[in-house]
């Protein structure tokens, strides 16, 4: 019997050697370009003259017009299922119109990712380009709550120094002991250390306040998976399917379910 099933980027933190020079800011020309336009190159994806006229045109755009263009590039990369390359757009697009928002949105695109991107170049520019966007989107509003939790479950993810983000956690959670990203964020951390009851204490304190929290109801099951609660962890998986209409979703849960169960 399969026992203990966690997802890779949740399973495995490598511990990346990152400094970000000049305020953390990306390179002007960095491996996202490179895997851009190793694709237009090699594949034959539809429109692909028009990405790269769109490109070229948002290069010598400004105002405005440039934060349009960098708008439909990250659309148009995100509908041929490249989610990194429609990333480093929405980044681009938070420098050239300088927000809160704008950079929060580009913290969440490239923060999401960094679990997921198999190659460790894009995975280690993943990180600056989060860290850079929560840390700018701080500057613009000093002390927000949501910026310094996207900033600290970066530095656990992918940074140098992952205590420095859980010790910004904790410093966090003694302020706030009821707040759901805080507490997932602990959670995942208990997971991966292997402190697993301290985990389902996380991620219970996240369902009393948000019963349909999906994130929080997987981390459960992957707790009780931790403790070799087999009986728990597919009751939790099971609860999961039933709150989700998401087809994918489903299908992921089904396969576990299954490997729990032979």
């Amino acid at each position: 019997m399969k026992k203990y099933l966690i997802p890779a980027g949740i399973a495995v933190v490598l511990i990346l050697v990152i400094f970000f020079a000049f305020d953390h800011k990306p390179p002007k020309v960095s491996v996202f370009d490179e895997r851009r336009e190793k694709l237009i190159d090699s594949l034959q994806y539809p429109n692909s003259e028009d990405l790269m006229h769109m490109h070229r045109d948002m290069l010598h755009a400004g105002g405005g017009t440039k934060a349009a263009l960098l708008q439909q590039l990250a659309d148009k990369w995100m509908q041929l299922a490249q989610p990194s390359i429609a990333a480093d757009y929405i980044r681009q697009l938070a420098d050239a119109d300088p927000s809160y928002e704008h950079y929060m949105q580009a913290g969440a695109a490239m923060g999401s990712l960094i679990d997921f991107e198999a190659e460790e170049d894009l995975r280690m520019s993943l990180v600056y380009g989060a860290r850079y966007s929560y840390e700018m989107a701080e500057k613009l509003q000093p002390g927000d709550l949501d910026a310094r939790i996207g900033l600290a479950s970066v530095l656990v993810s992918g940074g140098s120094t992952p205590m420095e983000g859980i010790m910004m956690l904790r410093e966090m959670d003694a302020e706030n002991p009821d707040n759901i990203r805080i507490n997932l964020e602990l959670g995942k951390f208990s997971v991966m250390s292997g402190q697993f009851d301290k985990a389902l204490e996380r991620f219970d304190r996240v369902l009393q306040k948000d019963s349909l929290n999906l994130q929080a109801r997987y981390m459960r099951a992957q707790s009780f998976l931790g403790i070799q609660d087999t009986a728990k962890a597919v009751m939790e998986l099971e609860t999961l399917k039933s709150q989700t209409t998401d087809p994918t979703l489903i299908e992921q849960v089904d396969n576990e379910i299954k490997n729990l169960n032979h």
